[in-house]
């Protein structure tokens, strides 16, 4: 026997049109009416393609619309379009098939320096940095865009930013983006903004 945790459905995948009684009666409708179309008009409806093709359209329907969506855990971003606050206990976020802006304006290096990776992937990232605390990036893009503070973009390869307030001697905030096929902005943000 298996136990679902309805919560936590509802809130990983939303896909609960899926689960309800009118998919179910839907589908059991088409095979009535294939098999109904086969005896009488010798007509043969490839049922099985059929339902996962409608499966498929609806998944495709609700990701255009942005009403489907998957959040992984609390710092991963799958097929949707969200906001994550940077906490220090993280150091790895991603985003993968969606948008995300990932606020790393609040990270301050107090003791020691502090490591963060961030991760596009066929999606459009945003980090957000507060220019006051001294940070260095370093972005790898593979067939993708990242765009600096500074206004430069790289397509292909590495590049490393540094803000104003950076010195190698203090501690420091330092990250490590990837992004593969996507989009990826680095905006200056004050704490006051």
């Amino acid at each position: 026997m298996r136990i679902i945790n309805y919560k936590k459905l509802e809130d990983g995948v939303k896909m609960n049109f899926i689960f309800s009684s009118f998919f179910w009666g839907f589908i059991i409708i088409l095979l009535g009416l294939s098999i109904i179309f086969r005896a009488i008009f010798h007509i043969r409806i490839p049922f099985f393609s059929l339902v996962f093709a409608l499966i498929f359209i609806y998944i495709g329907l609700k990701i255009l619309f942005g009403a489907f969506g998957i959040k992984a855990t609390h710092n991963t971003i799958i097929f949707s379009d969200s906001k994550i606050e940077a906490q220090k206990s993280d150091n790895n976020y991603n985003v993968i098939f969606g948008k995300g802006v990932i606020d790393l304006s609040n990270l301050s290096p107090i003791d020691r320096n502090i490591k963060v990776d961030v991760n596009t992937i066929f999606g459009e990232g945003i980090i957000k940095i507060n220019p006051e605390i001294p940070t260095i990036i370093q972005v790898n893009s593979v067939f993708a865009g990242a765009r600096m503070p500074e206004g430069s973009v790289a397509a292909l390869g590495s590049s490393e930013y540094r803000t104003k307030s950076f010195i190698e001697s203090k501690y420091y905030l330092k990250i490590k983006a990837s992004v593969v096929f996507g989009e990826l902005r680095i905006i200056e943000k004050s704490p006051t903004q």
